[in-house]
């Protein structure tokens, strides 16, 4: 079996956050009125649920490998001095490899780890706290058998880069941006990334609030989409007797959409969709060779 190596498209998909580096301004007194302001609520404890699934795949073959993930997590945002804390104590987490369960949900104690996100008045990362203690937690909950992948898909490293990129994905694309029904902007990346288009769709109920429904979409470097997968072909391919070197790139499909609902006078979310899907077809000597990849995340906030 080819191991799929965890969170894999961070290099793929979620690093397009960490490149979104707009010059625009980002702060509401800088844009219309109406704007997307960064105002975190605060004392204002929810429940986050996130749900993941990721999968690449070869259809009529071997290859599937697929990671599935449930996180919940307590979370609150306080304020120190001009920052903003946002902590997370983690309260369930189920992990399923390739159809082996490495966590089922119920290991997790009433003091489960927490990791706090320090963000400024513009929602710019200042610090990623508890990383090293979250790790040593998580790798806790298993079983001696689970521990090494778990040390693998939690170590410090990647919480802390895991936990920029999903505060970029957040924020950054909308912070000083105008919320009315209808706008639309593209965001750029200075570095020569990604562009990803925004429009702000519809008004949405969420409580008492107001809430704006918004759709963004990405454009993407086919070439980097499969160099991301190519060890995979490349082992499959090895695998079946064949050189890795014969194999080029023939079509690719690419389906890459967020649906989010956000409450604009705070940036505080209630709900988020993340679509990412590729078909990669491939031509070699022995034919065609269809290649799937798939990351769809969902998180249900509840306060």
């Amino acid at each position: 079996m080819i191991r799929f190596a965890p969170l894999r498209t961070v290099g793929f998909l979620s690093l397009l956050a960490l490149n979104a580096c707009s010059s625009e301004p980002k702060t509401a007194a800088d844009a219309p009125s109406g704007a997307f302001n960064y105002a975190p609520a605060l004392d204002r404890p929810h429940r986050e649920t996130m749900k993941r699934v990721e999968e690449v795949a070869i259809p009529g073959s071997p290859l599937r490998d697929s990671e599935e993930w449930t996180l919940e997590w307590d979370v609150v945002t306080t304020k120190d001095g001009e920052n903003f804390k946002r902590s997370l104590k983690l309260v369930g987490l189920k992990i399923n490899v390739n159809g082996q369960a490495l966590l089922k949900g119920d290991e997790v104690k009433s003091d489960g780890a927490t990791l706090v996100i320090v963000t400024d008045k513009q929602s710019n990362v200042l610090d990623v706290q508890g990383a090293d203690g979250f790790s040593q937690a998580i790798v806790g909950l298993g079983a001696p058998d689970a521990q090494p992948a778990l040390k693998r898909i939690f170590s410090p490293e990647r919480l802390k880069l895991l936990a920029v990129v999903r505060s970029i994905e957040l924020h950054e694309d909308f912070v000083g941006r105008p919320s009315a029904v209808g706008s639309t902007w593209t965001a750029k990346d200075p570095d020569g990334g990604a562009p990803r288009q925004i429009k702000v769709l519809r008004e949405t109920p969420c409580g008492t609030n107001h809430c704006v429904e918004v759709q963004r979409e990405y454009q993407l470097d086919r070439n980097a989409v499969y160099a991301d997968i190519s060890e995979h072909v490349a082992a499959y391919v090895q695998q079946q007797g064949g050189d890795p070197s014969k194999i080029e790139v023939v079509g690719m499909d690419l389906k890459l959409a967020d649906s989010l609902v956000i409450e604009p006078s705070t940036m505080d979310y209630h709900g988020a969709k993340f679509d990412q899907e590729a078909t990669i077809r491939l031509a070699g000597p022995a034919g065609e060779l269809p290649v799937s990849v798939k990351v769809q995340r969902q998180t249900d906030y509840r306060y």
